[in-house]
C-alpha cells in the first residue's frame, strides 16, 4: 500500500514529467547511445589488431654478406622470419626499403668460425620503428637457439657432455585455465562498463538539477506540494535509466562482438551466456542509481550549467582511475568486505561474470543492499539540500 501511494498522484506525474524530459533530449541520448557502442568496438579491433600483429605479421630480414653462410641463413628461416641475402648494400638503404633488421657478416667470419674464434655479426635496426623492437626479439630468440646448438655440437664433437655446461633443464610449465587468462585480457571491461554508466548520465543529470535551476522550472516544482525525497527520487530514477540503458547497450555489444575475437588464439574461452548477460544488467542497476543520485547533488551544488558539467566530468574519471590503480597494484580484493564496496564489488563481479567463474550470490545480495542504501542516504542529503533557500540563488 505504501509503494502504491509513494507512485500514485503526483508522484506519478513527476515521474511522467522527468522521464519524458530525459528521453526527449537528443544530445544526451544520442551520448549514451555513441559512448555505449564506443568502447566495445574499440576494444573488439584493438584485440583483433593485437592478435594479428604477433601472430601472423613476418620479420623482413636482410642478410648482408650472407652468401658466404648459407646455413645460417637455412637455420634463421622460418614461418615468421623471412630471410634474404643480399650482396651488397647499405644497412641504412635497405631498412628504409622495408626489411625490418638487417644482419651483417663479418669479413672475418668464416676463418673465425672454422678456427673457433667468435666472430663478430653487425644487427642493424630502426629503433624508431614502432615494428623494430618485436623483429629484434625474435631474432636474439633465433641467434640464441642456433648458438645453443652449435655449442653442444661441438662439444659432443669433442667428447664432453654438453650437460656440462648446463647443470640443470627448467621447464615452463603454464597451469593458468582460460578463465585466469581471459581475466588479464578482459580485465578493463568492468571498469568501461561502469565508465559508461557515467558518461550515460551525465547530460541528463546535469540538465534536471543545474539546467532546471537555470530555467528556473525548479522553483516552480519547488513550489508543488510535494515533499523533496520524492523529486530526487523521481529525478535520480530518470537520469539512472539512462545510464542504465548505455551499460546495457555496451553489454550487448559487447557480447556480440566477442565471436569476431580472435579469443581462442589467444587460449581464451568465451564463457559469456545469455543468463550472464541478463545477471550483469542487473548487477548494474543498484550502481546506475548510485552514480544518478551522486550526480544530481553534485550538480545542484555547482554554481552554473557550465560549473555542473566541469565536476561532472572530472567525476567521471574518478571510477577508472581508481579501478585501474588497484588492477595495477596487485592489491588482493578476495576478502568479502571488498565486494560490498560499491563500485569494487561490482567490478569484482562483472569481471567473474565475464571469464565463467563462480560468483557468491549472497555477496552480490549484500553488496547490492549497502548500495541501495548509500542511495537512500544520499536521497535524503538532496532532500534537505532542496530546503536550503540558497539553492536558487546559485546561479
Amino acid at each position: 500500500m505504501a509503494v502504491a501511494n509513494i507512485f500514485s498522484g503526483q508522484m506519478a506525474a513527476l515521474l511522467r514529467k522527468e522521464f519524458l524530459e530525459a528521453w526527449r533530449d537528443r544530445r544526451a541520448l544520442w551520448m549514451a547511445i555513441c559512448f555505449s557502442l564506443l568502447f566495445p568496438v574499440l576494444l573488439a579491433g584493438s584485440t583483433i589488431f593485437f592478435v594479428k600483429k604477433h601472430t601472423e605479421e613476418t620479420t623482413r630480414l636482410a642478410l648482408l654478406g650472407g652468401d658466404s653462410v648459407p646455413v645460417l641463413e637455412q637455420q634463421l628461416r622460418g614461418a615468421s622470419l623471412e630471410v634474404d641475402v643480399v650482396a651488397q648494400g647499405e644497412p641504412r638503404a635497405l631498412l628504409a626499403d622495408g626489411y625490418d633488421l638487417v644482419l651483417q657478416v663479418g669479413e672475418d667470419f668464416v676463418e673465425g668460425y672454422r678456427n673457433f674464434r667468435a666472430p663478430k655479426l653487425y644487427l642493424y635496426v630502426d629503433s624508431s620503428s614502432t615494428s623494430s623492437g618485436r623483429a629484434e626479439r625474435h631474432l636474439q630468440e633465433r641467434l640464441g637457439s642456433l648458438q645453443q646448438l652449435i655449442v653442444s655440437q661441438r662439444l659432443t664433437a669433442r667428447g664432453v657432455a654438453p650437460q656440462l655446461l648446463a647443470p640443470w633443464q627448467l621447464q615452463v610449465r603454464d597451469i593458468s585455465t582460460p578463465s585466469s587468462r581471459g581475466a588479464l585480457i578482459l580485465a578493463m571491461v568492468p571498469g568501461l562498463l561502469i565508465l559508461t554508466l557515467f558518461v550515460a548520465s551525465l547530460a541528463t543529470s546535469v540538465d534536471t538539477s543545474a539546467g532546471e535551476r537555470e530555467r528556473l522550472s525548479l522553483e516552480t516544482l519547488l513550489l508543488q506540494p510535494l515533499p523533496g525525497w520524492q523529486l530526487i527520487v523521481a529525478k535520480t530514477l530518470a537520469v539512472a535509466s539512462m545510464g542504465w540503458l548505455g551499460a546495457l547497450l555496451a553489454i550487448a555489444a559487447l557480447v556480440t562482438l566477442m565471436p569476431l575475437m580472435p579469443l581462442a588464439e589467444l587460449g581464451i574461452q568465451q564463457a559469456t551466456t545469455v543468463s550472464g548477460v541478463i545477471t550483469m544488467g542487473l548487477l548494474l542497476l543498484p550502481l546506475a542509481l548510485l552514480v544518478a543520485v551522486v550526480q544530481i547533488l553534485l550538480a545542484l551544488r555547482s554554481q552554473s550549467f557550465k560549473d555542473a558539467q566541469t565536476q561532472l566530468s572530472i567525476l567521471q574519471l574518478a571510477p577508472v582511475t581508481l579501478l585501474m590503480v588497484l588492477d595495477m597494484s596487485r592489491v588482493e580484493l578476495g576478502e568479502p568486505f571488498w565486494q560490498l564496496v560499491p563500485l569494487v564489488g561490482q567490478q569484482q563481479w562483472l569481471k567473474g561474470l565475464l571469464v565463467g567463474d563462480t560468483v557468491s550470490l549472497p555477496l552480490v545480495v549484500a553488496g547490492s543492499l549497502v548500495c541501495l542504501m548509500l542511495v537512500g542516504v544520499s536521497v535524503a542529503v538532496g532532500a534537505r539540500a532542496l530546503r536550503r533557500e540558497s539553492l536558487l540563488g546559485a546561479v
